[in-house]
């Protein structure tokens, strides 16, 4: 193996090898590394190459080119690379310390008010949303017809949402 004769091929043929790599990932950096693997793999095969007439040397280094290329290529598709640091796309499902606190004070206030109904509408309210009974069921649990558990369900809304708002001016 000579070096004189690794240096007249990647001499020869370097430009050839960098055009056909830029042409397949169209990435000035990624192009100047594959024509690096393509050498790296010549000066391994030079024993074989020497004996090779040029054309068919410069076949060799074109055909290694564009299929380090192309895996290049095929491998970028699945990393999908990102600027982002490991784990930013993983959405922190935890709330905030502030909207906790927010949930709790709104819960208790809800709470409350439902305590301060009477307690037919607060034993509707209770059944449809807490036990999440629908008005047929809770008309069946009461024997009060589901038209008057719709009425109900309305007033008992519309009295709690008097007394939360009550509560929020004070």
């Amino acid at each position: 193996m000579s070096t004189s004769s690794f240096d007249k091929i990647y001499s020869d043929y370097s430009r050839l090898v960098y055009w056909a790599a830029y042409r397949v990932v169209a990435q000035n950096e990624t192009a100047e590394d594959i024509t690096q693997q393509v050498f790296e793999r010549a000066y391994l095969n030079m024993d074989k190459l020497e004996p090779l007439a040029d054309s068919q040397i410069k076949s060799w280094l074109y055909r290694v080119a564009t299929n380090l290329a192309l895996d290049h290529v095929r491998h970028a598709k699945h990393e999908q690379l990102s600027d982002e640091p490991v784990g930013a796309e993983i959405a922190d499902t935890e709330p905030l310390p502030e909207e906790e606190l927010l949930k709790k004070k709104r819960m208790e206030a809800v709470r409350k008010a439902i305590e301060g109904l009477d307690e037919t509408n607060r034993t509707i309210i209770t059944l449809h949303y807490f036990s999440e009974m629908t008005v047929n069921e809770i008309s069946e649990k009461t024997g009060i017809s589901p038209g008057t558990i719709k009425s109900r369900l309305v007033r008992a809304r519309s009295l709690l949402a008097d007394m939360l708002k009550a509560e929020a001016a004070e």
